[in-house]
């Protein structure tokens, strides 16, 4: 969580340096060769462990991490990176209602309450705690798209679930080739649409560095093995803390302001995912 809070601050940084879709291809090209030349044995041995699961490794590289990171990366040239890590805290509630909905996951009058108290949480952060922008629909471009880009990838961790006996490393470079192929025709259109921005500067490349080997290589194959240990849900459960880390790496590195309405969106978002993991998981098992 700490390694993805720290690619909103990347998300921001790489804001006027590179455009989104480069910052994508760049990601997963760059952590994809990495891994092949560090794995290409152990890539060949594992091809039989992958047979019949062709159509979910590109849905999973495609929608989960291609369709979230582009997502997230507009997002972030149009929103602060506190406000990423908050609205990226809705993601446990959005895994956990997949899980009732797909995985047949029982839920409870708390553990709803908890769904529906979550959300009401990003609602106030998206807002900028008026309810006047509520009414009128008035949200910020954005926050919007970082809420979209929530639904892909919790998603891709609902699909963790299906994923073959193979090893988080092998399994990551897998993921990153797939990611790596999708993003190629998004980069083709924003180049079409004259968007296109290379890196041009040393700090650029270190950002783009970074967001391949932290967020996008380390932290990844750690939450696949989280999963992996103690499944979908509670894994969705240690999301919270991204937007804490989000919120003081934006202070401290970006110089963000924090306002209250971003704290009172804090509090409810984990007030409502502690009603449903904690409580709600309390009153199931005593009602077993």
């Amino acid at each position: 969580m700490l390694g993805w809070a720290g690619n909103t601050i990347a998300g921001r940084l790489s804001t006027g340096e590179m455009s989104p879709m480069v910052v994508v291809f760049l990601r997963w090209f760059i952590i994809s060769i990495f891994l092949i030349l560090f794995l290409n044995k152990n890539l060949i041995t594992s091809i039989q462990s992958i047979k019949g699961k062709f159509v979910w490794l590109c849905l999973m590289g495609s929608l989960g991490l291609t369709g979230f990171n582009a997502l997230f990366y507009i997002a972030a040239q149009n929103t602060t990176a506190i406000n990423l890590g908050i609205i990226q805290g809705i993601m446990p509630a959005i895994i956990l209602l997949g899980s009732v909905i797909f995985l047949k996951e029982a839920v409870n009058t708390t553990k709803f309450a908890g769904l529906i108290i979550a959300f009401f949480g990003v609602l106030v952060v998206v807002s900028q705690g008026n309810y006047e922008r509520l009414i009128l629909l008035s949200f910020n471009y954005g926050d919007m798209v970082m809420l979209c880009a929530c639904f892909f990838y919790s998603g891709f961790t609902l699909g963790l679930k299906s994923k073959p006996l193979i090893d988080p490393v092998v399994l990551m470079t897998y993921f990153s080739l797939s990611a790596m192929i999708f993003s190629v025709p998004l980069l083709i259109a924003e180049h079409y649409l004259g968007n296109t921005q290379l890196p041009a500067t040393s700090a650029a490349w270190v950002t783009i560095l970074y967001i391949a080997f932290v967020p996008s290589f380390l932290a990844q194959v750690f939450f696949i093995r989280g999963v992996e240990i103690v499944g979908a849900s509670k894994a969705g459960l240690f999301i919270n803390f991204l937007p804490i880390f989000a919120a003081i790496l934006g202070v401290f590195l970006l110089g963000e302001r924090l306002y209250i309405y971003h704290l009172v969106s804090l509090f409810i978002v984990l007030l409502g995912i502690y009603l449903f993991m904690v409580i709600g998981d309390k009153e199931k098992k005593t009602s077993d």
